[in-house]
């Protein structure tokens, strides 16, 4: 068993190698959990729509001009 230190935030490493069992990576969420006197670490499985978030983004350039094309074509 491999120990960690807290940093003055509270953070904490998780080992490498727990994190390649696991397939924890970079920006991924995890929960902590209490069960009786244990703190456990949960993987937060991913949701399909958070990776959506942001993929429109630009595709009408700015929304101001954007109006303004439409309402140029309506008149």
């Amino acid at each position: 068993m491999e120990g960690t230190t807290v940093t003055k935030k509270g953070q904490v490493t998780i080992p490498l190698w727990l994190r390649k069992m696991f397939g924890i990576r970079s920006g991924e969420k995890v929960i902590f959990k209490l069960e009786g006197e244990k703190i456990v670490l949960d993987k937060v499985e991913a949701n399909p729509i958070d990776d959506m978030v942001g993929l429109g983004k630009g595709i009408f350039g700015k929304s101001v001009s954007f109006q303004r094309k439409l309402r140029a074509e309506w008149d």
